[in-house]
């Protein structure tokens, strides 16, 4: 196979890896790059260990991301054994500390005041009674959200959003490898570099492919980016096990357990529950990588997409959605001209922000008191916390705002949910809550409260609806 002059806009893409991370990638790429650009395939040799770093729970984003690569909710319930998702239960998680970090749409504004900011006046000692899907989770009942239309009464689930448990091998299957993408036979042998980029990746049989641009999707190894720069992660190592328990209930929800080890996960699918156990390596015998993302995730004629550019414990939806975001961008910054640098650096740019602003999200959960004091806490907590965690949390709760750098991959919902589970309360608040009169305030807030319960109370549970649909997606498909 010959490519086109190096250099040149890039016309043919290859993309180097197997498991979940390449096939979202090819899905994605053939079905939206234009038919003149060749996209070809090859295989470097099993992921399902590093696979499992991307966890069991994406966010809400992937519902338009998957449509986006040809896959629609009709096959995601039809061909797998993926259920629904209000989000993740966290139990014992420091001093017996525990919450449901829901899915959400952003919370009301009223009178120019962030709705939070009235909680406290309205003798409210949280904010749990007011997220509908968190509600709905608790109870085990799921529906697709309905949306608001602008007639009528509005529901109080329309406000609710909802992501995917999976299980990462069968979730990869969903995303179908089309005829467009060239496959290449056998495993990658090895790597060729000159001046900067890659010339060229060897075959086990001695062939070499080149392309113009080569896509990482083979995990932390990063073999292709691996060639061109010696830069690492250098976090924290953690190892992960996983296994199948019998069960069925399909609950809406992912709990995950703090350990003196580290924490473990149960994760509710069709036809069983994934458990998931993460730890130090000494402590946990399973797959091990180490967290943290490389400098430049794009180097020459190189880019690297998933774990080959940052690994992240599967704590939260941050591996999917970090996942999701670096094929995304990678679309958008596709190089149509020789020069890739301007490609290369806003795509560095925009990873970095990514993965930090992820990191930071995650570091807040070992900011708690009363974590356990094994090696894993140990470690987790060495960590040094980064000067904008540090605003984050000082700022909630000294005065209740919510700190936000632009396009984090969590929302400010997000992280008032996280600040009230991890027992953040704001000394003061915003002085412009003083106008409003507090017994109009305490009547909203109960009456939101009461339609929430109300509606989430007529609800089917999850695997019953899950059933009922399955049943009519089929009748509609035949």
């Amino acid at each position: 196979m010959v490519g086109v002059e190096a250099g040149a806009p890039a016309g043919r893409i290859l993309v180097c890896g197997d498991g979940l991370a390449a096939r979202m990638t090819l899905a994605a790429l053939a079905r939206q790059l234009p038919p003149a650009m060749a996209i070809l395939w090859a295989r470097g040799g099993r992921q399902d260990d590093s696979d499992l770093f991307y966890g069991n729970v994406t966010g809400p984003s992937a519902y338009a991301f998957n449509l986006s690569a040809g896959v629609d909710e009709r096959q995601v319930m039809l061909d797998s054994a993926t259920a629904f998702s209000w989000g993740t239960r966290y139990a014992r998680w420091g001093g017996g500390r525990g919450w449901m970090q829901s899915f959400a749409l952003p919370f009301p504004v009223m009178d120019g005041v962030q709705f939070h900011q009235y909680l406290s006046m309205g003798g409210a000692d949280g904010i749990d009674p007011f997220v509908a899907g968190l509600q709905a989770a608790r109870r085990g009942v799921f529906v697709h959200p309905p949306r608001a239309t602008g007639k009528g009464a509005v529901h109080p689930l329309s406000r609710a959003e909802y992501g995917y448990q999976f299980d990462p091998a069968d979730y990869a299957r969903l995303f179908d490898v089309s005829d467009r993408v060239e496959r290449v036979a056998g495993t990658i042998a090895s790597v060729m570099v000159a001046e900067g980029g890659i010339a060229g990746v060897a075959m086990d049989d001695g062939r070499v492919v080149t392309a113009d641009l080569y896509v990482d999707v083979s995990g932390p190894a990063a073999r292709l980016l691996s060639a061109l720069s010696e830069d690492a992660a250098a976090g924290r190592r953690i190892a992960i096990a996983v296994s199948n328990l019998p069960d069925d209930d399909q609950a809406p929800l992912r709990t995950i357990r703090a350990t003196p080890d580290g924490w473990e996960s149960d994760t509710p699918l069709k036809g069983r529950t994934r458990r998931t156990v993460v730890g130090a390596p000494d402590s946990v015998e399973g797959a091990q990588a180490t967290l943290g993302r490389r400098s430049r995730a794009w180097v020459g004629n190189c880019v690297a997409i998933g774990q080959a550019a940052g690994v992240v414990e599967p704590l939260t939806p941050a591996p999917m959605l970090l996942l999701e975001r670096d094929i995304e961008r990678l679309l958008a910054l596709i190089p149509v001209s020789a020069d890739r640098t301007v490609e290369a650096a806003e795509y560095n740019r925009r990873c970095a922000e990514d993965y930090d602003h992820a990191a930071l999200f995650q570091q807040a959960f070992f900011a708690a008191d009363g974590l356990p004091d094994g090696p894993y806490w140990q470690a987790a907590r060495a960590e040094a916390v980064p000067e904008k965690l540090a605003r984050k949390l000082t700022m909630f709760e000294r005065r209740g705002v919510l700190v936000a750098y632009d396009l984090e991959p969590f929302h400010p919902e997000d992280w008032l949910i996280l600040h009230f589970g991890l027992g953040h309360r704001p000394a003061r608040h915003d002085p412009l809550a003083a106008r409003a009169d507090r017994g109009q305030v305490a009547m909203f807030l109960s009456n939101m409260a009461r339609e929430i319960e109300q509606g989430v109370a007529t609800l089917p549970p999850a695997r019953v609806y899950r059933t009922q649909l399955e049943q009519y997606l089929r009748k509609a498909a035949s």
